[in-house]
């Protein structure tokens, strides 16, 4: 189908600054591989979207559902996170007859009822797309009008104590703190694939690392968080983050996410050694020194140069074979 992105916007209700993302989000790895871009997919907007739409219904939950035990919230998250409920929302909109563009020979409601069919996937790289181009404020109101609201909000009791705030804070702490791990990656690596973002994902998010994140917080820190909450696990990492996260909510929740984001970047994060950590899992899954920095770092042919003293410096504690031959990731 012609590419008309006016009409793709009216019928979705949002309007992008840059509609290359809103088309991106629509590319299945079959068109691409089919036009000979393998590479211009929407895997990497699924990638962050997943986490981010993960994190707008565990906030709409923490926000309207105080008096439900983490476990009826994690239920009802999982409900509402259900292909069935995405791929429903796709074709609602009008989307799931065009969209996303597909080679495969399948009619399309055959594929909707496949257990990994395009169309979930393509709304939760919608979301993404819309989370980097509008703003997490306009991405939550978006995914709370489409897909929260009409099925949970008649539901939904006017009482406001907690059952148990330790519990929830960690529960909105744990989503918050994989949507924000997910956004940060993506715009650092943004010529990595999802297999090596989930990669470093994990190394960001264990336990052992939650635990020296907790040892970088100053007393300032502690000073916001126990004013927010008069009883949390200050043990939990998540927890605190989820703290930080509402003082920065109530301040501004237009850019509340960001500034957690923010928040954690400059607290916890050393750049160079997350660097470091991808170039070591590229390096053993085979990938040359000149292809890393071309198509990883991003260096043209005219900087290259640059860019071989940039990865030597990153990598001078390391130990590198720079003979090794590019694997078949890239």
């Amino acid at each position: 189908m012609e590419w008309k992105p006016t009409y793709l916007q009216d019928k979705i209700g949002v309007r992008f600054k840059n509609s290359a993302l809103l088309f991106e989000s629509l590319i299945h790895p079959s068109y691409a591989q089919q036009v000979n871009r393998s590479e211009n997919n929407n895997e990497r907007l699924e990638y962050l979207g997943e986490k981010i739409l993960e994190f707008i219904i565990t906030n709409y939950l923490y926000q309207n559902c105080s008096y439900l035990a983490v476990s009826k919230l994690t239920t009802l998250r999982n409900k509402l996170e259900e292909k069935e409920k995405l791929t429903d929302l796709w074709f609602k909109l009008g989307l799931g007859e065009s969209f996303p563009f597909l080679a495969v020979k399948d009619e399309r409601h055959y594929l909707r009822i496949k257990r990994n069919n395009p169309f979930e996937k393509a709304l939760k790289a919608l979301v993404g797309a819309m989370h980097l181009d509008r703003g997490s404020s306009q991405t939550f109101n978006w995914v709370k009008k489409q897909l929260i609201a009409p099925l949970l909000a008649r539901h939904l009791k006017n009482i406001k104590d907690r059952l148990d705030h330790e519990k929830q804070l960690e529960f909105l702490g744990e989503a918050l703190f994989n949507a924000i791990v997910a956004d940060y990656l993506y715009r650092l690596f943004p010529y990595v694939n999802t297999c090596f973002l989930s990669k470093i994902t994990k190394k960001l998010v264990v336990k052992e690392q939650q635990n020296k994140y907790i040892n970088q917080l100053t007393s300032e820190d502690w000073k916001i968080i126990d004013t927010e909450n008069e009883k949390i696990n200050r043990k939990s990492f998540t927890s605190l983050l989820a703290a930080i996260y509402i003082h920065f909510d109530q301040q501004n929740s237009k850019i509340s996410f960001r500034e957690t984001g923010s928040w954690w970047i400059n607290k916890s994060i050393d750049e160079d050694e997350i660097w470091r950590e991808l170039i070591n899992l590229l390096i053993k899954d085979g990938v040359s020194q000149k292809w890393i920095i071309r198509q990883v770092m991003g260096y043209e042919s005219k900087d290259y140069n640059e860019g071989r003293e940039r990865f030597h410096e990153l990598m001078k504690s390391s130990k590198i074979d720079n003979e090794i031959k590019i694997g078949d990731h890239y």
